[in-house]
């Protein structure tokens, strides 16, 4: 990944999709949304699975957000493949894409940047050094938020401006407003609905703010996969399963 501390040229700067596709080209999905479509594969763009299988909804919704500059939050248990969905959709649109994991350890400064001493010319001076925030805004990426309803409530705060749409970000420190790209997207996984862990299978998980959850624009769910789908899925992955004593086995395996 491009390091946001690197001065020479960004050529991400400058990147823009060159053609348009419908997503019923691109993922087999019924619809004519149409999606821009990136030419050149940057270093940020995830890897494609050629085994993967789309959930219809969740990648009209992601689209969506891709088309259209919509803020998609993907809500589902653990395991479901919530964060590998936004990825793949992306990975097929070659658009370059960032998660970061809103741990307890992710503060304000992370996001935002701080002031950091350097050596130019041979002196030590303070220089301002963005944080994750300012860079990719910058730029055409997607920015994914994992583990969304983590975050501490001093780094939802900094988010939550950036939610609205086509939302400025202030850098109070350096006296400026950051304008986004045209092509920045935000995304977010999370395991609930902004209400906290009702289910007491996710502790830690906080509470979010309803004046922060109406700015996402789009919530989708994404389940668990039938068996059947599940156990295709694996066996597209190991061609040497694919007799009958292999595909029973991925069932079994399935199954438990």
């Amino acid at each position: 990944m491009t390091s946001p501390l690197d001065a020479t040229p960004d050529p991400l700067l400058t990147l823009e999709p060159h053609r348009k596709a419908t997503v019923r080209e691109i993922f087999g999905v019924d619809s004519d949304m149409v999606v821009p479509v990136f030419t050149e594969r940057d270093s940020h763009v995830p890897d494609i699975d050629d085994a993967y299988r789309f959930d219809p909804q969740t990648t009209l919704a992601i689209c969506a957000g891709f088309a259209f500059d919509r803020r998609v939050m993907v809500q589902g248990y653990h395991g479901t493949g919530k964060s590998t969905h936004i990825e793949q959709v992306a990975a097929r649109l070659n658009w370059p894409t960032v998660r970061v994991n809103l741990d307890s350890h992710v503060s304000r400064i992370d996001l935002v940047g701080k002031d950091a001493i350097v050596l130019k010319d041979g002196k030590q001076i303070t220089e301002f050094r963005e944080g994750m925030l300012p860079w990719a805004i910058q730029r055409p990426i997607a920015l994914v938020f994992d583990e969304y309803d983590a975050g501490r409530p001093d780094v939802m705060f900094v988010i939550q401006r950036v939610l609205e749409a086509q939302g400025r970000l202030t850098l109070l420190d350096q006296n400026r407003v950051i304008r986004p790209n045209k092509w920045f997207r935000l995304f977010s996984t999370t395991n609930t609905i902004g209400l906290g862990d009702t289910s007491g299978l996710y502790h830690g998980t906080q509470q979010i703010n309803q004046g922060q959850m109406d700015r996402w624009n789009i919530v989708t769910t994404l389940n668990y996969l039938d068996h059947d789908v599940e156990a295709g899925i694996v066996a597209a992955k190991v061609p040497e399963w694919q007799d009958a004593d292999g595909r029973r086995r991925i069932a079994a395996m399935v199954r438990v």
